[in-house]
């Protein structure tokens, strides 16, 4: 697609070779942040299918985990914490061979196997840390 912009130099009243020039570059940027957004709407895995949004929707599992960790870790859950960190990790490697690649479904993976594995992290060290120090006493 070609937009042709001297019209636009025509109505500004100029002939000027280097304002031609400046008024060129930024049509060219309009059109190809205009073409990307088209290329995003488009695309197999954009906002127009289940693609997108699932993944999307999903972010809000990796924030509330973000959340917890400010909950003391006694309160988590391993059971709960094994699941987001191999729905990640298994869901992360899933997103990297399917075509078309989704890359917001790998990224949302990638948080979920990271939070999971601090929670799990976190659990793990009050647990051990807390058992020796009643083997201790």
């Amino acid at each position: 697609m070609r937009i042709e912009v001297y019209n636009i130099v025509s109505l500004c009243c100029t002939n000027s070779h280097v304002y031609r020039e400046e008024t060129k570059g930024k049509a060219f940027h309009s059109l190809m942040a205009a073409s990307k957004i088209q290329a995003l709407w488009n695309h197999p895995a954009g906002p127009k299918t289940i693609h997108f949004w699932a993944p999307t929707f999903k972010w809000g599992i990796s924030i509330a985990n973000i959340a917890d960790f400010a909950k003391p870790p006694e309160k988590l859950s391993y059971p709960q914490q094994i699941a987001v960190t191999a729905t990640g990790l298994i869901w992360s490697r899933y997103s990297t061979v399917i075509t078309p690649k989704n890359w917001n479904l790998f990224s949302v993976n990638v948080a979920m196997a990271g939070t999971g594995i601090y929670q799990l992290s976190r659990k793990l060290r009050h647990d051990y840390s807390s058992e020796a120090a009643v083997s201790k006493e």
